[in-house]
């Protein structure tokens, strides 16, 4: 039986993460009538994540510091072998968040400015029509129509319902494992790079509390075996047991279109992570922004169709579309570099102070166009040379 509600939303968010809850409680907060759609019964569950999110995304969007659990104060790079560059800036780079707590504070924040949150509730199917959107969910078996004058796609790496609604997937995806485990003689966040580690990409061990760390690689394939060698032969003797290796997919490059009649995709539903590190949560935050601005002047005018939500993408793809494609470049670049060539440009900026200076003027935590742009540089400079 399908039970048909009669409420008419101004917005349905699909998806509860921190990106669907940011945007649901900002639209909420300018006066629309929203709903909020999740499947899971608790948000922020079995999330496979490195929770690391940079200071100024916490300042910027007042997120919840409750769910601070560290700070990276300090990274250290290492080459296939083992020449090091320390990064050490005069301020915290980010913070490591516990996942279930920050999505669940999010999610409270939904709730107070007036959103109305659905847990257990999965969205079966999307129909968009004239006037107005229909979403099919189900709840303990009981089914439930909800019509909205915009739905807003937040599924995160579900891209069931894009097919229903005219959008793409990804054109492409990386996969990030990660497991959570003791690490001894770890005082700062190291990066490992290496064919061997992580072809064309890195590896990474980000210390929580009481010598715990999340530990993970970022590959095209393979990831859980790379992973699995990382634990065994570089952090030999320094990890005891393995614990169940955790792996996600993680698009990599945007949606062909994140914007239609009545629709729109927000964070990695729309592709909006970073290429180079596959984060995703402060991208989808801008983006979020981006749309609620854009939502709330086409509820003004009273113009929902592509006309007018096409402006948020252009204007998403205005602040973040060069990243995405720097970012691509730099992998691709990497992943042309042998581990001899990886060990002599860490030597080269390693004994060079002036160098290393310029580089790190050059570091913004979650833009890396600039940094790339100065590494390619760099680089023609050092094969001419």
């Amino acid at each position: 039986m399908v039970r048909d509600e009669g409420i008419m939303f101004d917005v349905i968010v699909v998806g509860a993460g921190p990106v669907g809850s940011f945007t649901a409680g900002r639209l909420a907060e300018e006066g629309l009538e929203v709903v909020l759609l999740e499947e899971d019964e608790k948000v922020g569950r079995d999330v496979i994540c490195t929770g690391i999110i940079g200071k100024e995304a916490f300042d910027r969007f007042d997120l919840p510091k409750a769910a601070i659990i560290s700070s990276i104060k300090s990274v250290c790079f290492f080459s296939p072998s083992y020449f090091t560059i320390d990064y050490k800036p005069s301020r915290i780079l980010a913070y490591v968040v516990d996942r279930d707590l920050f999505d669940e504070e999010i999610l409270r924040g939904a709730i107070e400015a007036g959103v109305d949150v659905r847990l257990r509730n999965k969205v079966l199917s999307i129909e968009i029509n004239k006037d107005f959107g229909e979403v099919q969910s189900e709840k303990e078996g009981s089914l439930e129509k909800i019509r909205g004058r915009v739905v807003v796609l937040a599924t995160g790496v579900s891209y069931k319902l894009h097919k229903q609604v005219g959008f793409s997937h990804p054109p492409a995806f990386l996969q990030g494992t990660q497991v959570e485990i003791k690490v001894k003689d770890l005082r700062e966040t190291e990066i490992y790079l290496g064919s061997h580690i992580s072809p064309g990409s890195f590896a990474w061990i980000v210390p929580l509390r009481n010598s715990q760390a999340r530990v993970g690689t970022l590959t095209r394939n393979r990831g859980a075996s790379y992973l699995g060698h990382f634990l065994k032969e570089t952090l030999e003797g320094r990890v005891e047991g393995i614990p169940k290796v955790l792996l996600k997919h993680i698009a990599y490059g945007p949606i062909s279109r994140s914007a239609k009649d009545r629709v729109l995709a927000v964070g990695e539903a729309a592709g909006q992570v970073k290429t180079t590190t596959g984060g995703g949560i402060i991208y989808g935050l801008i983006c979020s922004e981006i749309a609620t601005q854009v939502l709330k002047r086409a509820f003004r005018k009273g113009d929902l169709s592509y006309r007018q939500l096409s402006e948020y993408e252009r204007l998403w793809k205005s602040k973040l579309g060069k990243e995405l494609r720097m970012g691509k470049l730099a992998r691709k670049i990497l992943g042309r570099l042998t581990d001899k060539q990886i060990d002599r440009i860490f030597k080269f900026v390693g004994e060079r102070p002036k160098v290393k200076e310029l580089m790190e003027k050059e570091v913004e935590f979650d833009y890396h166009s600039g940094l790339i742009s100065f590494g390619l540089r760099l680089l023609k400079g050092f094969i001419r040379g």
